[in-house]
C-alpha cells in the first residue's frame, strides 16, 4: 500500500478493460486520480465508485480541444498532477489490401496522434510537479508484424519511438519527467473480445489461436499489466526512462 501516495494520475480510455484495471491499482495505492474516456457517463460512474477524489471525465484523446479542458480540469480539481497513463485506444482490423484511408486515419488519429498530444500538453504541468511520469501504453504488435492490423501496429510502434524521443529530451533537458513505455500482448478484455469477434469463424477457435501464440500458453489478466504500469510510475522506477516492459507471455521473444 502507498506506492503511489501524494501523487495525483490522469489515465485515459479509463472506463473499462487495462484502463480500468490501472486505476483501480493506483487509487489502491493511495494515487489521487482524473479518469477519461471516450464512454464518460461509464468513467464517472468508476470514478464515482472509486471515490477519494476521483473524477471522471468524457475525453476523445484524438482532439485538441479536449486534451486542454482535460487538463485545466485537472489542474483545477487537483492543482496539477505528476503522472500520466495514455491507454485509450481503438483496434481497427483490415489488411492492406482491404483497409482503407479513413480507417487508417482514425486509427493514427486515436492511437497515435492522441498520446503526442496528451504528452505535448501534459509536460508543462508535469514538468511543474516533479518526479513526474508518463507511461504510454503499446503492444506487441508494435514490434511483431500482424498481417490483418497494419494501422494499429504502426499506430503503436509510433508511440513506442516518441516515448524513447521524448525520454531522452526530458532526460537531456534537466527534466524530472520519466517516460516509458508497457507493451502488452494479448489481454481479455472488451476490446479483446471485439478482435475476436472481427476475425470470423467461431469466437473459441481465434481464442485457442491467440492462447497458442503465446509462449505461456495463456494470455495476460488486465491487473497483470496494470502492475506493470504502476512500477513504472511508481518511485520504485526512479532510475528508469526510454524503457520499454514487454508483459506478453514470450509472445515477442
Amino acid at each position: 500500500m502507498g506506492r503511489m501516495q501524494g501523487k495525483t494520475a490522469v489515465i485515459t480510455g479509463a472506463a473499462e478493460g487495462l484502463g480500468r484495471a490501472i486505476a483501480e491499482r493506483f487509487a489502491d495505492e493511495g494515487a489521487r486520480l482524473i479518469l477519461t474516456d471516450i464512454q464518460g457517463d461509464k468513467v464517472a460512474a468508476l470514478a464515482q465508485s472509486i471515490g477519494r477524489g476521483a473524477i471522471g471525465l468524457a475525453h476523445d484523446v484524438a482532439s485538441e480541444a479536449d486534451w486542454r479542458r482535460v487538463i485545466a480540469a485537472a489542474v483545477a480539481h487537483a492543482g496539477g498532477f505528476d503522472t500520466l497513463v495514455n491507454n485509450a485506444a481503438i483496434s481497427v482490423a483490415g489488411n492492406i489490401e482491404n483497409t482503407n484511408l479513413a480507417k487508417w486515419r482514425e486509427t493514427l488519429s486515436i492511437n497515435c496522434d492522441g498520446v503526442f498530444i496528451g504528452c505535448n500538453l501534459a509536460l508543462p504541468i508535469l514538468i511543474a510537479n516533479p518526479p513526474a511520469s508518463i507511461v504510454n501504453i503499446t503492444s506487441s504488435l508494435a514490434v511483431k508484424a500482424h498481417a490483418e492490423m497494419p494501422a494499429y501496429s504502426a499506430a503503436k510502434a509510433g508511440v513506442e519511438q516518441l516515448t524513447r524521443s521524448m525520454a531522452l529530451y526530458c532526460a537531456r533537458a534537466g527534466h524530472a519527467v520519466r517516460c516509458n513505455i508497457v507493451r502488452p500482448g494479448s489481454i481479455m478484455t472488451p476490446m479483446q473480445e471485439r478482435v475476436l469477434a472481427a476475425r470470423g469463424g467461431t469466437r473459441d477457435g481465434q481464442f485457442q489461436k491467440t492462447l497458442d501464440a503465446h509462449p505461456m500458453g495463456r494470455i495476460a489478466t488486465p491487473a497483470e499489466v496494470a502492475n506493470a504500469v504502476l512500477f513504472l510510475a511508481s518511485d520504485e522506477a526512479s532510475f528508469i526512462t526510454g524503457a520499454s516492459i514487454a508483459v506478453d507471455g514470450g509472445l515477442t521473444l
